[in-house]
């Protein structure tokens, strides 16, 4: 199960951002979608899973928040 810590952490490496929450957005952070799938794949190999799948949208990817419910449904 991700920690939400953990999800942080990894945003904040990629974003070079320290200052982030939850309800951050991704263009408070000025991340792309490029940048989205970083912190994606990098979720990959932590969690050792498949996220990167036919079913996500980076369109609904607008807050961490949105990352971290998407991976939470994965895992169940």
């Amino acid at each position: 199960m991700l920690q939400i810590d953990t999800l942080l952490d990894i945003i904040r490496t990629i974003s070079g951002k320290e200052r982030i929450t939850p309800e951050t957005s991704f263009v408070e952070l000025e991340m792309d979608s490029t940048n989205l799938v970083e912190v994606l794949i990098e979720l990959e190999m932590v969690m050792n899973v498949d996220i990167l799948d036919a079913n996500l949208n980076f369109y609904e990817m607008e807050k961490v928040s949105d990352v971290y419910d998407y991976v939470a449904r994965l895992g169940q």
